[in-house]
């Protein structure tokens, strides 16, 4: 019998003969989703729940500041992105608080999304040459500044790779925490 229920052997004998079931109550708790499972979902949910304020946060400063970011249709697709994904954390943070057997793979499938979404974007700004207008170019030779276009392009290339690796990887580590609470199939 499965620890975790508390009801006696005999007594779920009894009432699944009542119910007209012909399982033993061997077979009865074998058909169960594996309860071990279901223990974890408590801690997926205050990690959910971390998250999704800190992804709203993101969000949120995302919408105020898109009017002064420039580059407008790249960064409304990155809080378009961002909305997405914060919605979908707190359908994750829901589930895993209902114990709905669907929140691991939803969270994983969010979480390893974002965190797809987080490497393509790195990776193109690492691989994409940085565009310095003309205009920038004419001033820094006109009056012989002291700066290494290279220099600032390899620094770029470093901040992206270190955000890649540094928020994709803790995003892709949260989704297998996330799917490590899924019940075994047996």
């Amino acid at each position: 019998m499965n620890p975790f229920l508390s009801i006696p052997r005999q007594a779920l004998a009894e009432l699944l003969q009542a119910c007209g079931s012909p399982l033993t109550p061997e077979q009865f708790l074998e058909s169960l989703p594996d309860i071990i499972a279901y223990r974890k979902f408590p801690s997926r949910a205050r990690a959910a729940a971390w998250s999704k304020y800190f992804i709203l946060v993101v969000a949120v400063l995302g919408l105020v500041l898109l009017p002064f970011l420039g580059d407008y249709v790249e960064n409304a697709i990155i809080v378009a992105g961002l909305a997405t994904v914060t919605f979908f954390e707190f359908r994750v943070h829901r589930y895993f608080s209902e114990n709905n057997p669907k929140a691991p793979s939803l969270g994983f499938r969010n979480q390893a999304c974002f965190a797809a979404g987080i490497l393509i974007y790195c990776l193109y700004h690492v691989f994409v040459a940085m565009q310095v207008p003309v205009q920038t170019r004419n001033m820094i030779e006109e009056n012989n500044l002291p700066i290494d276009l290279d220099s600032i392009r390899s620094m770029e290339r470093i901040f992206y790779l270190g955000v890649a690796m540094i928020a994709g990887g803790v995003q892709f580590a949260l989704a297998w925490y996330y799917r490590s609470a899924q019940a075994r199939e047996k």
